[in-house]
């Protein structure tokens, strides 16, 4: 599939979406990368998977992931273990939940959406700016959807969405190479906007 075919998607459904949400919206393009995402894998299950990212922000899911859980996932991810070297070695497990529980549903997870609201920072390596500004990013971008949802059509031009992008013969491409081409592209329609 040619990137042209697949830019113009894009630019079509930016512009149909933009009518659920504010002007520079930061909700916008996390939505649409995590729907054609999800689109990919689910069909037909998108608003179960945006609804689904809140559970796993639930406090108690990730507070009671084991201690080697914890220090696992920053120890075996050689970007995260550079950034935390200093935690690590001091075992500092209070500040390492902390990172974890907003860095773990964002790469452990490799949730779409939180790629995409993050993708800035995460391609820069920028842990801790991700942990700084998460929650505060984050409820921004969700009370924006919980306004869009509001509308009675939200959900139904979503689906259309991902189905329309599932008819673009993407489907054949294996689904790392797909994000990062997506990612990629939303990003430049990012900075020209």
């Amino acid at each position: 599939m040619e990137e042209k075919k697949l830019v113009s998607f894009l630019q079509q459904t930016v512009k149909i979406l933009e009518d659920f949400f504010p002007v520079n919206s930061s909700a916008l393009f996390p939505l649409l990368n995590s729907t054609l995402i999800w689109a990919l894998t689910r069909a037909g299950q998108i608003k179960a998977k945006v609804l689904e990212l809140e559970v796993w922000l639930e406090p108690e899911i990730l507070e009671n992931k084991p201690d080697e859980f914890v220090f696992n996932f920053f120890e075996s991810n050689p970007q995260l273990k550079k950034a935390y070297a200093e935690e690590l070695s001091r075992k500092e497990l209070k500040a390492l939940r902390k990172a974890f529980r907003v860095l773990y549903p964002v790469i452990g997870l490799e949730d779409p959406f939180l790629e995409k609201l993050f993708s800035e920072e995460l391609s820069q390596g920028n842990y801790r700016s991700i942990v700084d500004s998460f929650e505060a990013r984050l409820n921004k971008a969700l009370s924006e959807i919980k306004a869009a949802q509001a509308e009675p059509k939200f959900w139904d031009n979503l689906e259309k969405v991902g189905h329309e992008f599932l008819n673009l013969g993407w489907g054949w491409l294996n689904e790392a190479e797909i994000r990062k081409q997506l990612r990629q592209i939303l990003d430049r329609m990012v900075k020209e906007n």
